[in-house]
């Protein structure tokens, strides 16, 4: 068996493996592979004589964009999960101990059903385990300008990519840094930092490196190009709903939402109801650069 460590917004895992080469199923972590010595945050074991045998309560059915997740808990803190793909064809199955710190996995299919359910698996165990470490794993859009990270937010197809691509075109120094699942986690003095990751949906921007947030702003397709900033409250749900957030694990949940909490505390949220043209980039970005 061979170990490879990764780091993620300074979150340390390890992937145990026969395969010679985990580039071939993981070749979006290979810019987040360290050889330092880590304390791992989670350890996933890749078994693929390993059956799927389900024990304790069924917590429900969960479809995501592109995956979907059959839950079972056993106990207080110890999951079974069967991911499957849009077709819902099985690509992995993985089992846990309790609070997720050791998960074994076995994956199906062809490289790339396998690649996909390890994945989603490596995704469930991180947004688990990095929650009580004021880290979030968010569906957004993020350009760096100026060394800040500035985030755009919304359910799929509102334009969220579309608008970092009118960035990057109109303005001066903006670079795509991740397309669909960035990191933001509130640094020792309370600074909300995000972090390229390994998961960047469609588009391959799997960059490590991290800023400090410029801003946040909601997605919204319009006639006109118009921003508003949200009340507080308003502002939590954005970012509560852009967020990875496993509602089925309670201790999670809460988590998460005090670090949205404490985000807020030091950042806005903005909502931009928007053209998918020139104007709309450059008054997203007099608005949040200030």
């Amino acid at each position: 068996m061979y170990a490879t460590n990764y780091i993620v917004a300074g979150h340390g895992f390890r992937v145990t493996h026969s395969e010679e080469n985990i580039d071939n199923l993981l070749p979006s972590y290979i810019a987040f592979k360290t050889t330092d010595e880590i304390t791992p945050l989670f350890s996933v074991t890749i078994d693929d004589t390993m059956m799927p045998s389900w024990r304790g309560e069924r917590l429900g059915y969960f479809p995501c964009n592109s995956a979907n997740f059959e839950v079972h808990r056993n106990g207080e803190s110890a999951y079974q999960i069967l991911i499957s793909n849009e077709a819902e064809v099985p690509c992995a199955f993985m089992q846990s101990d309790e609070m997720m710190k050791n998960i074994t996995v076995t994956t199906r299919g062809n490289n790339t059903m396998r690649s996909f359910g390890l994945n989603n698996a490596i995704m469930l165990a991180y947004t688990y385990t990095s929650s009580e470490h004021k880290t979030l794993l968010m569906h957004s859009s993020v350009v760096e300008n100026s060394g800040k990270g500035y985030m755009f937010l919304g359910a799929s197809g509102r334009g969220k990519s579309t608008h970092s691509d009118l960035w990057v075109k109109h303005i001066d120094g903006s670079t795509l840094i991740n397309d669909d699942n960035p990191v933001v986690r509130i640094s020792s003095d309370g600074t909300p930092i995000v972090y390229g990751s390994p998961w960047s949906g469609k588009r391959p921007i799997y960059k490590n490196v991290h800023y400090p947030i410029g801003g946040f702003s909601a997605i919204e397709q319009g006639a006109t190009n118009s921003i508003r900033c949200e009340s507080i409250p308003a502002a939590f749900g954005v970012l509560l709903s852009s967020c990875s957030t496993m509602k089925f694990d309670k201790r999670v949940h809460i988590s998460i939402c005090g670090t949205i909490t404490n985000i807020l505390e030091k950042l806005q949220v903005h909502t931009l109801t928007c053209r998918p043209d020139e104007e709309a980039a450059r008054l997203s970005s007099t608005t949040l650069k200030g």
